[in-house]
């Protein structure tokens, strides 16, 4: 099943944009659900799933971010960040979740509004706790409005998961987190379609990756003084 499901993806990522993408992705797909045991690869319309909210028309449909890319960003996360707890906004299947607590995150959270996904999530997350057992996970089946950003919450993951007007909303749950405790928070941001959204609100860029041109990914960062 999985490869099957590694031949679809590779012609879905072909076709849309191209075979040098197609057989790149394909290499780190096969790679990365191996290292990490999970099975997270798939392109799936969101009108196929059964949805919590009114906000579908913001958001994009599932895929995983590249192994690349996410690997490439963690590599940069300093060893402090890792000692709170990492939050993925529109976790999918929950690569981002597993993968972060391979590269040494205690805790990891994730939030989507598709509650076939969520449930993906959880069974990929009880897989990985058999390699990293002292790991803590929580899931929510939810859409922006029931999300919180606990004060705990130190590296917040993003990929291209909704449009403008969603972001905008992100950025001021993360502000109102900052100020109920003060603290340096990250926030990886793959395909940063909106990043200009967290310029002009103050976080600055400490690390870039780009590769082929499609696969992009940045650390921004913010710190209130406490």
């Amino acid at each position: 099943m999985k490869l099957l499901n590694h031949i679809k993806y590779f012609y879905y990522i072909a076709s849309n944009w191209s075979y040098k993408l197609g057989w790149f992705t394909l290499k780190k797909e096969i790679q990365g659900e191996r290292r990490y045991n999970i099975d997270t690869t798939a392109a799936i319309s969101l009108s196929k799933l059964k949805l919590k909210g009114s906000q579908l028309k913001h958001a994009t449909e599932y895929m995983p971010v590249n192994y690349f890319t996410l690997e490439a960003l963690l590599d940069r996360m300093p060893d402090t960040a890792k000692k709170g707890a990492f939050l993925d906004i529109g976790c999918g299947k929950g690569r981002a979740l597993c993968v972060a607590a391979a590269y040494g995150y205690k805790k990891v959270e994730g939030i989507d509004f598709a509650k076939e996904l969520i449930e993906a999530a959880n069974t990929n997350l009880e897989k990985l706790k058999k390699q990293y057992p002292t790991t803590a996970y929580n899931l929510a089946w939810g859409d922006l409005n029931s999300l919180t950003i606990d004060e705990h919450v130190t590296t917040i993951f993003l990929f291209n998961p909704f449009d403008e007007v969603l972001m905008k909303h992100v950025i001021r749950k993360i502000n109102s987190s900052l100020a109920k405790r003060p603290r340096r928070l990250f926030v990886l941001y793959c395909t940063p379609r909106h990043e200009e959204l967290f310029f002009e609100d103050g976080f600055d860029v400490t690390f870039r990756v780009k590769k082929f041109g499609y696969l992009e990914g940045v650390i921004l960062e913010k710190s209130n003084s406490q």
